[in-house]
């Protein structure tokens, strides 16, 4: 499969959001990310990979590589969800399911102030959302 969002480090993150001066910037770049991510075509978004928890419909699949690291792919139905979910997996993509698992992404999301700037929900739905990766590399560790 193609399509692969760039994966992008903790640090590369937290230094892209201090480039903006307010949220109304920072909640435009998460669309802008968004409206990057290359579309989950319909045959994926099925019941089996949606992302429950989430009131906005989100879909998400795992892609296993050939070196035992993985890629996400996703897709929403919220702009704004859309930009989150894609922040998400461009943070776990390209890792290990051992290093998908320890990631602390909260960390992060504390470093930006996002979950401040996010209502409760959506930061439901995005625990929701690492919750469904976290559990798709343990899935893979157990059927290795």
């Amino acid at each position: 499969m193609t399509n692969r969002i760039e994966p992008i480090s903790t640090e590369e993150l937290i230094e892209e959001f201090e480039l903006f001066d307010d949220w109304e910037e920072r909640y435009r770049y998460i669309i802008e990310t968004g409206n990057s991510m290359p579309p989950l075509g319909s045959v994926y978004q099925t019941e089996e990979n949606r992302v429950q928890g989430c009131l906005s419909s989100v879909w998400l699949i795992i892609e296993p590589t050939e070196n035992g690291r993985y890629f996400f792919r996703a897709d929403s139905d919220s702009q704004l969800v859309k930009g989150l979910v894609c922040l998400v997996i461009m943070l776990y993509s390209d890792k290990t399911a051992e290093e998908i698992l320890q990631l602390d992404i909260n960390t992060v999301f504390e470093a930006i102030d996002l979950r401040q700037h996010i209502s409760r929900s959506r930061s439901n739905g995005l625990n929701s959302m690492i919750g469904r990766i976290k559990s798709l590399a343990l899935e893979t560790l157990h059927s290795s």
